[in-house]
């Protein structure tokens, strides 16, 4: 099983990280390939790059079975855009490792949605990777606003 593994471009996520690496430690069967951020420390049980060229991202997520990542839209809709299947892991505000709650929120949103697993703990995340149980299907998410909405935010901005 090819998994790949990425934080996004803005913050590293070591929590995410060492739950991967662990897991991976023990299933030397499976081929991790990770996106870890600057400044991140180095996993021991697979290779791992700080970032990713687009063309590098979009070919590692393209080659994945599984793809485990913060809750970022961006990498949500590269799933949806690839048909890729997720396994997410919500970085939290409790622990400093993001300023608000919109992982927790989001993770909230797309939790029942086909193709993607919401794991809401570290110990858990390595449970349905353990396990093999993610969610299978093809995820549904629009990589552009309505129309409908961005015409009421035109107008908004020019009303002010």
């Amino acid at each position: 099983m090819k998994v790949f593994l990425t934080v996004g471009s803005m913050l590293p996520f070591p929590r995410l990280v060492r739950a991967v690496d662990a897991w991976a430690a023990r299933t030397p069967q499976a081929e991790v390939f990770a996106q870890i951020g600057d400044g991140a420390e180095t996993p021991q049980n697979f290779s791992s790059s700080p970032m990713l060229t687009p063309k590098s991202y979009r070919q590692h997520f393209a080659e994945a079975d599984l793809v485990v990542s913060h809750v970022g839209m961006g990498t949500v809709i590269t799933a949806a855009e690839l048909d890729r299947p997720l396994l997410l892991l919500p970085r939290r505000p409790d622990l400093g490792e993001v300023t608000s709650g919109h992982q927790l929120a989001t993770a909230q949103w797309l939790r029942d949605k086909p193709g993607i697993t919401i794991a809401e703990e570290a110990a858990q995340l390595v449970s349905l990777l353990d396990a093999g149980a993610w969610r299978a299907g093809r995820i549904d998410v629009a990589s552009h606003a309505r129309t409908d909405l961005l015409q009421a935010v035109r107008q908004f901005i020019h009303s002010s």
